[in-house]
């Protein structure tokens, strides 16, 4: 993995009885990026999300969100209550689907997955797809078209199937309480991705207009998933 770094992704369960993350000891500890958890359906905010890529970002991380997709929910709703939980946030990391779909039939699970990814690239392109091994496995067979891979495989190798990230397990990270998923971006160079969102058209562009997404007022709930 010659040139790879690493990374951590965190949610409201790497902050236990209100504890703060201290980003620099992260950094300190060999860290470069930091995924954050923004959103899950369409009534969920991570209470930490501002403060996470805020805080990560000024201690010298690169950053990037993901959603946690709940197939029974209206894709296009949760890619909405997504973009905006990020208004204002540049993303040196994009934006990802947390696709974990569980025990349900294939189509419905790929139908969610593809109006979530089809409504989030209007105004943040490029959405990443994070999911595992079984899962790729049945999106390839179905010609699921997959942008950028952030693949989760705990094997004590790395995995070839093309992932940009990899998630390789739980690790003990100082500057963070208990156990944090830690990832590898095996190339920096291969990143380039979109770092905000598209800008809005203007009367000396032909871009077609699109519909102004509004900030979100949502209720906090309980971070259900890690």
């Amino acid at each position: 993995m010659s040139g790879a770094v690493r990374g951590v992704d965190v949610s409201s369960w790497q902050h236990p009885g209100q504890a703060e993350i201290d980003w620099h000891e992260v950094v300190d500890a060999g860290y470069s990026f930091a995924m954050v958890k923004a959103t899950q359906g369409t009534n969920y905010v991570n209470n930490w999300l501002s403060r996470d890529l805020d805080d990560a970002r000024a201690a010298g991380l690169l950053v990037g969100a993901y959603h946690y997709l709940e197939v029974n929910v209206p894709p296009q709703d949760q890619a909405g209550h997504f973009i905006g939980s990020l208004i204002g946030q540049v993303l040196e990391m994009g934006v990802w689907l947390d696709f974990e779909p569980g025990a349900v039939q294939p189509g419905t699970a790929q139908m969610a997955l593809t109006g979530f990814l089809t409504e989030v690239d209007k105004t943040r392109p490029g959405c990443g797809l994070y999911c595992d091994l079984a899962w790729l496995e049945t999106l390839k067979a179905a010609y699921i078209s997959i942008p950028r891979l952030w693949l989760a495989d705990w094997a004590p190798t790395e995995p070839h199937h093309g992932q940009l990230l990899w998630q390789e397990g739980q690790k003990e990270v100082k500057g963070i309480a208990g156990p944090v998923d830690v990832d590898v971006c095996d190339n920096v160079r291969a990143l380039n991705i979109p770092t905000a969102p598209k800008p809005k058209p203007t009367a000396a562009t032909t871009l077609p207009a699109r519909p102004k997404l509004d900030e979100e007022t949502v209720a906090q709930g309980p971070d259900d998933v890690p």
